[in-house]
């Protein structure tokens, strides 16, 4: 057909109403069976597709998603990417990605585009720029335009919202409480990001761990990464002048990055050091040792958080029983550790 079928031509061949065919496409339970199938067999016949810019101006919908992500180049986001459009498609929803690059005026400027008429509401993981300005003017005038924000894994208590999260605490603490159990006297945690909301609950749960293991001999030490060529320096003066057996890292790369450190110092992982990191990445798997990693099961996280939003979006007032969903990680051994599990 030279002409796209329109609904209104699709009703007249099946000799129901608009209203009927619409409903029949949409899989109404006020239609019958017999009734959808007629109205399905004819749509894909004569290659019907509904007009989606049509009906989201009627809805006053964009049925698109905003997502701002700190760093693209984190294995644990480009995951959790995975996961939010799996999950926006099955619910007919697009997605449109922004990269905060860890800067608080990115975030904010993403934010005032995106709200003035591109997206129905916004997944966001806050930026180190952010949570240290301590300024979310730009995310509570979202919620005040009626654009629902959902938090995931940076979130601040500052914002009113739904926020997924994954058991950032327990999975440090749990870690270094292994590292300890299985002989280490020495743990050090190392962060690249003690500037945000998931930095400083993983230090909490290293610092717990130390504190219920009762050993006087055992003293934390929280080694902060800001730049890793400035670190190599700073890392091999440390080890030089003090003795480890553990590291737990913050992430996948400066765990990794640790390690190549400690093994260039003549050390062996994991008979003299053993090293658990968080985030189950390409990395982990091929690193020389296999990294034992905390999975924080980012394209889960992902689904969960697109789902919540979703429900948000379909409810008629925004503002209500909103809730924090945790999503718990789990330890994958490999070469790096000496743990058991």
């Amino acid at each position: 057909m030279s002409n796209p079928i329109t609904l209104k031509k699709l009703a007249n061949l099946s000799n129901f109403s608009i209203s009927t065919v619409s409903k029949a496409l949409a899989d109404s339970p006020e239609i019958s069976s017999k009734t959808k199938e007629k109205v399905k067999k004819l749509a894909k016949l004569y290659n019907y597709t509904p007009n989606l810019l049509a009906k989201n101006l009627k809805e006053r919908k964009t049925r698109t998603i905003g997502v701002i992500i700190p760093n693209i180049l984190a294995h644990f986001f480009a995951k959790v990417l995975v996961g939010i459009e799996k999950e926006a498609v099955k619910h007919g929803y697009n997605i449109i990605t922004c990269i905060s690059d860890e800067s608080y005026e990115k975030e904010v400027k993403s934010i005032q585009m995106l709200a003035s008429g591109s997206v129905d509401g916004f997944i966001i993981s806050v930026s180190k720029g952010t949570y240290l300005n301590k300024n979310y003017e730009h995310l509570t005038a979202a919620i005040a335009k009626n654009l629902p924000v959902l938090l995931f894994d940076r979130i601040t208590d500052k914002v009113t919202c739904d926020k997924v999260v994954i058991n950032d605490f327990e999975s440090s603490y749990n870690a270094t409480k292994k590292m300890i159990d299985s002989g280490c006297k020495n743990v050090i945690f190392v962060s690249p990001i003690n500037n945000t909301s998931v930095g400083v609950e993983r230090v909490r749960g290293y610092h717990k761990a130390l504190e219920d293991c009762q050993m006087p001999t055992i003293s934390a030490e929280i080694l902060i990464i800001e730049d890793y060529k400035k670190f190599s320096n700073s890392f091999n003066t440390y080890i030089e002048n003090n003795k480890i057996d553990g590291v737990l890292a913050a992430d996948e790369l400066s765990a990794i990055y640790t390690m190549n450190l400690v093994i260039g110092k003549g050390l062996k992982v994991p008979e003299d050091v053993s090293i658990i990191g968080f985030t189950d990445g390409i990395l982990s798997e091929n690193s020389n040792p296999p990294l034992t990693t905390i999975d924080q099961h980012g394209i889960e996280l992902g689904e969960v958080a697109t789902k919540k939003l979703i429900e948000r979006l379909q409810k008629e007032d925004y503002t209500k029983d909103y809730e924090t969903i945790t999503v718990n990680t789990t330890l994958i051994k490999r070469g790096s550790s000496a743990i058991n599990l």
